[in-house]
Parts: structure tokens; C-alpha cells; sequence
């Protein structure tokens, strides 16, 4: 038989049980506790525990998997920095930059936009790395409307070239080495090429698996990239900016 390891799992486990209930054969068995007296033995590899609860949260129990959706209550989160409070009723997004028509959105602007869904798994690019971080990937289908109509109708300038995300999470970074030593208070950025962000399965996300986004999840927007680790979908969105060059952000 064939090794399936955790973060396979997550993406096939769900397509692995229909099957097994497809073929309703006593030669197979669920990957969940299915008839009286049984139970789930536990991964002998267990994470260590979390030395950054503020940081990582929410992390994936692979023993209970039990569909192939992520519920949101059990969706892992990490923020860089701060994690925000926002208020839905204020908050706006900006797209800005290199456009022929800046643009400011309040949310009810954007959900009155075609509302598209995508089912995608988001996973951590760090997951699996340090032994306390095994559970950081979750699939969820994700719905908002795409991105790509939103930066036609700012209408890119021929001279623009990387879209960069801004989130509203925020923090001090140290920069120290043989010439300076400072700190600078900066906000969440990821970027990608245009061509990249025209891509039309991209979403201004604002529900999560039927529901609003979770606050720890993004929001009230996010971004979703999906086919890219998390990081790149950025959370607490609040600026879209387009610039002539790329974008040399700290992550």
C-alpha cells in the first residue's frame, strides 16, 4: 500500500472516502470512526507544542478529519503581525497606483459585484517545518468577486506591471547590520506580476465555507490566490496598488 503523509491527505482524503462509500465494500475501511467501538488511532509523529499561540493558531487535527472541508471554527490562522479589529461598517478598499481611475470600495460595493466561488486548499509555506507547525492547511470554498474586473475597470496604465497587496495587519520590523540599526513600522504587503493577478480565479474574498470571512481568517477581505501557498492571499485587505516595478516587500 501506498504512504499517504498529512498534507497529501488533506487534499485526497475527501475524494478517498467517497470512493470508499461508492464501493461500499467490507474490504475497505473509512478514515473515521464508522460503526460502534471504533476509534481513531492518533499520529505517532505529534506536533510539539506551540511556543507562538499568538502567532499560529487553530492549527489542523489531523485525527479529526472527517470531511473534506475545513470547518471555520477549526481553520488554522497566522498572522505576521497584529491581528486587527475592523469595522465593517467604516472599513474601504483602495486601488490606487498606476491606474487611470483610483477607486475606494466600501464592502457592500463589492459584494453587489458577480460573486464567483472557488473550493481550494490554502496551506502554509512554513507547514511542516518547525516540529510544533504540522497543522497548518485547511480547504474551504472560498466566494467574492474576482479580481481581475476590479483592476480593468481602474484601468491599469501601460507602464504598470506588479499589483501589491496591502493588509491592514501592521508592526515594527528591526533592520540591524554594519550600517544601520532601525526600526520600521510597516504594514503586511505581498505582490505579484499583472499578468499574474489577472488570472480569473483570483477573488476578493468575504465568505468562507457559506459564511463571512472569520476575524482571524481576513476579515472583513481577503484576498485568495488559489495554486499559491498562503502567504500570498493576503488577509485584512485594505489597498490594491499598482507600480512600474517590482515590489522588494520583506516577505
Amino acid at each position: 500500500m501506498s504512504k499517504i503523509n498529512r498534507r497529501n491527505a488533506v487534499a485526497t482524503g475527501g475524494a478517498a472516502l467517497a470512493a470508499l462509500a461508492f464501493l461500499n465494500s467490507s474490504r475497505f475501511a473509512a478514515a473515521f470512526p464508522a460503526r460502534a467501538g471504533e476509534t481513531v488511532i492518533p499520529w505517532m509523529d505529534q506536533p510539539a507544542p506551540n511556543p507562538v499561540p499568538q502567532v499560529i493558531q487553530t492549527q489542523l487535527v489531523w485525527e479529526d478529519l472527517d470531511s473534506w472541508i475545513t470547518p471555520n471554527e477549526k481553520f488554522f490562522s497566522i498572522t505576521h503581525f497584529n491581528r486587527p479589529e475592523i469595522d465593517a461598517a467604516t472599513w474601504k478598499l483602495e486601488v490606487d497606483g498606476l491606474v487611470e481611475k483610483p477607486l475606494t470600495l466600501t464592502l457592500a460595493d463589492i459584494k453587489q459585484r458577480p460573486r464567483q466561488e472557488v473550493a481550494f486548499t490554502v496551506e502554509c509555506s512554513g507547514n511542516h517545518g518547525p516540529p510544533f507547525f504540522t497543522g497548518g492547511i485547511g480547504n474551504a470554498v472560498w466566494a467574492g468577486t474576482p479580481l481581475a474586473a476590479i483592476l480593468q475597470e481602474a484601468g491599469v496604465k501601460a507602464d504598470g506591471i506588479e499589483v501589491v497587496f496591502w493588509g491592514s495587519d501592521a508592526g515594527d520590523i528591526a533592520l540591524k547590520d554594519d550600517f544601520r540599526d532601525v526600526k520600521m513600522h510597516q504594514n503586511f504587503a505581498r505582490s505579484m506580476s499583472l499578468a499574474d493577478a489577472m488570472d480569473p480565479n483570483i477573488l476578493l474574498c468575504y465568505e468562507m465555507n457559506g459564511a463571512p470571512l472569520p476575524a482571524a481568517n481576513g476579515f472583513p477581505l481577503r484576498l485568495i490566490v488559489p495554486g499559491w501557498y498562503g502567504v500570498a492571499s493576503v488577509k485584512w485587505l485594505k489597498r490594491i496598488d499598482i507600480r512600474n516595478s517590482r515590489f522588494m516587500g520583506l516577505f
